[in-house]
């Protein structure tokens, strides 16, 4: 096989960029064979069904790079449709999932078919199935990082299974470019800034968690306030929760600039003080 290998020294193209969207199964690998075999092949209908209800056949059609991988699906398409796969694709994908519910129900009771999605874009080589470089970038790996990170996985983990069925993920560029661009109707206060880490590999990225269907599952506290009961999944999720010291039994708090109130649970001791000290009122 021949390379072609940029000079050393000099610079080369720039592939195009691509828009990649990447779909996992929550727990595929704990279902029965026969049962993978079912949701192996449902996956990409699904996909298309949610595209076709999304005004978005063309996607579909013109999908660049796919690949199925069994318990998952990878595609790219141009960057301009990004705004589409984020809304209204995620929630016609929750839809399409709600859907076929009854026919999980009758092949096993138990059987729940929940999906994470990933999307990000970058330069990625677009050079047919058949070259060994084709897809082959920092965009492609990214995608899957997010898609298999802490964060993500943790958001269909403490939410109710007959619920909430997708659960996205993005990057930073593409909340900027996107969300924060206001190219998509979901409002920035719907998404949660997360540290996206994958144990296994040394990926850490900014990531932006959006849920079309959010509910509060057996892993929520407090009346569903949102507080997972495992601090661990606090972690996962990016947040870090106060730190008691075990021989004192003292919460620390840092409290800056203030002009709401503050409600502290728990004991007291000593005094508190606010990151502002003023006579004036």
């Amino acid at each position: 096989m021949e390379l072609d290998l940029p000079e050393h020294g000099k610079s080369s193209p720039l592939p195009p960029y691509r828009a990649v969207l990447a779909v996992d199964m929550e727990n595929f690998s704990r279902t029965s064979g026969r049962n993978q075999q079912v949701i192996g092949a449902l996956i990409p209908g699904l996909l298309e069904g949610a595209l076709h209800r999304s005004d978005l056949a063309q996607v579909w059609e013109n999908k660049r790079f796919p690949r199925h991988g069994g318990d998952g699906y990878v595609f790219g398409t141009d960057p301009k449709h990004l705004p589409f796969l984020i809304s209204p694709l995620l929630e016609n994908l929750q839809k399409e999932l709600e859907s076929i519910q009854p026919l999980l129900a009758n092949l096993d009771r138990e059987l729940r078919m929940r999906i994470r999605v990933s999307i990000d874009v970058g330069p990625l080589p677009d050079l047919g199935e058949d070259d060994p470089v084709n897809a082959m970038g920092e965009a492609m790996i990214s995608t899957h990082r997010l898609l298999d990170s802490e964060p993500v996985r943790t958001e269909l983990m403490r939410t109710d299974p007959d619920t909430t069925l997708v659960a996205g993920i993005v990057s930073r560029r593409v909340y900027e470019d996107v969300v924060l661009g206001g190219f998509t109707p979901v409002n920035p206060s719907r998404w949660r800034q997360v540290n996206a880490t994958v144990g296994s590999k040394s990926f850490q990225a900014e990531g932006y968690l959006f849920v079309p269907t959010p509910s509060w599952g057996p892993n929520t506290v407090n009346g569903g306030e949102g507080r997972p009961d495992n601090p661990q999944l606090l972690e996962a999720q990016g947040a870090v929760p106060n730190r008691t010291d075990a021989d004192t039994s003292r919460v620390d708090n840092s409290i800056g600039i203030n002009s709401g109130q503050v409600v502290q649970g728990g004991t007291i001791h000593g005094g508190v003080n606010f990151g502002v000290t003023s006579n004036d009122g």
